[in-house]
C-alpha cells in the first residue's frame, strides 16, 4: 500500500492532475482514507504535503515551480535508544531555512523508559537526563507542528524520516508525506570527496561541534545542505529539480587509493 502512495505522490511531483482522477487515485489507497479525506487539500497539508488546485481546476505540487531559494527546508536528526521496532526515539534537533539563513530551531529530548549502555556511550544520553523531559506523543506534536508542510532534509534521510513517520503513524497522528532531500545523496553530486559520512563532510568544511547530537547534527547537516546548494548547475531551479538532482545526476565520488590504483592497472 505504501507503494501506491508513494508512486502517487512521485505522479504528483511530475504533473498536475485532473481533479476527478486525483480524487479517483488518492481514494484508492486505504492507508490514506483511513486518516484524511482526499478532497479537502488542508489534510495533506496537515501531514506535511502542500497541494493546490490551480485556476484550470487541477491539482499540483506548489515545489514543481516554486524557486528553491524560496522553499522552507528544515534539516532534521534524532537520536533514538535501538531501531524502529526496538527503540524509540529519545531526542529531536531541527533547524529551518529559507534562502540559504536560519529562520528557526527546534530541539527536545524525550522520555524513554531505558536507554541502553551502548547508546548512552554513543550520544552522550543517559536515563537521568531525560527526567522531566516530554513523552513521545507530546514530542512529535510539537515537533510535527515546527516541521509544517516544509522540505524534510537529512542526512541518510530515510532513518529518520521513516522513524519519525513510523512513530507517528503508531501514535495515531498519521505518517509524514513532507517532500525529502538526502544530503548524502546530494553531496554525492556536488562535492568531490572519497567518504560521504557526516564526519568526513563536517572535516572538509571546518564544521565542529559535538557528534551524536541531534541539534548539533541537524546543524552540521544544514551547513553541508548550505554548500551542496552553493555548488548546484544553473538547470536545477524549482524544489522538484533540486529533489530530482539529488537522486539521478552524476556522482563526484573520488576513488580511494586501493580503487584508483585497480583504475590503472
Amino acid at each position: 500500500m505504501k507503494d501506491k502512495l508513494d508512486d502517487f505522490i512521485n505522479l504528483l511531483a511530475k504533473s498536475s492532475l485532473n481533479y476527478h482522477d486525483f480524487l479517483q487515485k488518492a481514494n484508492d489507497i486505504g492507508e490514506l482514507t483511513d486518516i484524511i479525506e482526499p478532497k479537502n487539500l488542508a489534510d495533506w497539508r496537515l501531514l506535511g504535503l502542500e497541494l493546490e488546485r490551480a485556476q484550470n481546476g487541477k491539482i499540483m505540487m506548489p515545489t514543481r515551480f516554486r524557486d528553491f531559494n524560496e522553499q522552507v527546508f528544515c534539516i532534521v536528526d534524532i537520536e533514538t535508544s535501538g531501531g524502529i521496532n526496538s527503540g524509540q526515539i529519545i531526542e529531536i534537533g531541527a533547524v529551518k531555512i529559507q534562502g540559504g539563513k536560519e529562520i528557526g530551531r527546534f530541539e527536545t529530548l524525550v522520555w524513554a523508559n531505558e536507554i541502553p549502555q551502548n547508546i548512552s556511550e554513543l550520544t552522550g544520553i543517559y536515563q537521568f537526563d531525560l527526567i522531566g523531559a516530554p513523552r513521545l506523543a507530546n514530542a512529535l506534536e510539537s515537533f510535527r507542528l515546527f516541521l509544517s508542510d516544509s522540505v524534510f532534509v537529512a542526512h541518510n534521510v530515510k532513518f529518520d524520516y521513516e522513524f519519525i513517520s513510523i512513530s507517528l503513524a503508531r501514535l495515531g497522528f498519521g505518517m509524514l508525506l513532507n517532500r525529502k532531500i538526502c544530503t548524502i545523496d546530494l553531496a554525492r553530486r556536488t562535492i568531490e570527496s572519497q567518504r560521504y559520512g557526516l564526519g568526513a563532510l563536517k572535516q572538509i568544511f571546518g564544521i565542529d561541534n559535538t557528534h551524536h547530537r541531534a541539534l548539533n547534527d541537524a546543524i552540521a547537516a544544514c551547513e553541508i545542505f548550505k554548500e551542496c546548494i552553493k555548488r548546484l548547475p544553473w538547470h536545477v531551479q524549482s524544489v522538484e529539480d533540486l529533489i530530482l538532482f539529488s537522486k539521478t545526476a552524476k556522482t563526484l565520488k573520488v576513488p580511494k587509493m586501493s580503487e584508483q590504483a585497480d583504475l590503472r592497472v
